[in-house]
């Protein structure tokens, strides 16, 4: 028998990929969320119901609640400005990041806790923690403590708490998933992962390219296995934690470039350019997802690279 869910934010880079999986898995699948990106979505068309809203509007969230009726609610939603990335969006606009990520995020567990929804999984992030030098040397976890330099980060934190909050007074069962520098296909917006955007997207092209970014070990996900990750939460069958750190694969921005000139055997045509990001963010520990749940991820550095040039070359098939 064919299961619920709804999937807020569907429209964004892993929300989509996400509506996917979940579509891929037997699910039946509401989206709710504001117009536009509708061609990440596109082939989603007849295998999903499409309720259009803004998760700051609790009369449209509870009123597709109660047309759902879903096991669980997965939410992708976060303030964006353009194409500038969700980090850089709320230092342009702290009050709006705000209002959506906490104030929306407020609503949307109010609106799933009167309509008795079981379950809510949610993008949380990895910028809940501080510069590594907060540290020292050793990865974090889910018990290190939460230090975010960043509004974005901050509103994440927050959320986490609503979600305790929910879980203590209302039974509703909260988790949210840390998620790290996601990476793929369907990626619009710029920042450290649009730089990789173009590095794959230039490859598929045939064409030469140097890619920035910091020199530091980064803690890398390709969107595939996250979408997996929050699949792998809401079809779970026993208790879920507040929390959960999501990792793929461990690797250097220089990486990435070489492996890009290894699979399109144009290695000269790839090069690395340092540029030192703000903040350099701590490797993370995911273990716990793998002890509670099972889950890991399936793509390392080689597998992501293969992956990546594979679906655009597919995209761009006639």
């Amino acid at each position: 028998m064919s299961r619920t869910c709804v999937i807020i934010g569907a429209r964004g880079f892993v929300g989509a990929h996400a509506a996917r999986a979940f579509v891929r898995a037997g699910w039946t699948v509401h989206l709710f969320g504001p117009p536009g990106n509708d061609g990440l979505i596109d082939d989603l068309a007849t295998d999903v119901v499409d309720h259009l809203g803004s998760i700051e509007d609790e009369s449209a969230l509870r009123a597709m609640l109660a047309a759902a009726v879903p096991e669980v609610v997965v939410s992708f939603a976060a303030f964006s400005n353009g194409a500038v990335g969700l980090a850089r969006a709320g230092e342009t606009d702290a009050a709006r990041a705000f209002a959506v990520n906490v104030d929306g995020f407020r609503r949307l567990l109010t609106a799933a806790a009167d309509a008795g929804v079981p379950r809510v999984v949610w993008a949380s992030s990895t910028t809940v923690y501080g510069p590594a030098s907060d540290y020292g040397d050793g990865p974090v976890d889910e018990d290190s403590p939460v230090r975010p330099r960043l509004v974005y980060g901050l509103t994440k934190v927050m959320g986490e708490q609503l979600g305790c909050f929910f879980r203590d007074t209302r039974g509703l069962e909260v988790c949210g998933l840390r998620i790290p520098l996601v990476i793929g296909p369907g990626c619009w917006y710029r920042g450290a992962a649009g730089q990789v955007v173009d590095l794959f997207a230039a490859a598929a092209a045939g064409q030469a390219a140097v890619l920035s970014g910091p020199t530091a070990l980064v803690d890398f996900q390709y969107v595939t296995d996250a979408a997996a990750a929050f699949l792998a939460v809401a079809a779970h069958a026993g208790p879920v934690a507040d929390c959960y750190n999501v990792a793929g694969f461990t690797a250097r921005f220089a990486d990435l470039a070489t492996a890009v000139g290894r699979h399109t055997g144009r290695p000269q045509d790839y090069g690395f350019r340092p540029v030192e990001p703000p903040i350099v963010y701590p490797l993370i520990r995911a273990e716990r997802i793998g002890y509670d749940l099972g889950f890991a991820s399936e793509h390392n550095l080689e597998a992501t690279a293969a992956a990546f040039l594979a679906a655009l070359h597919k995209d761009s098939a006639p």
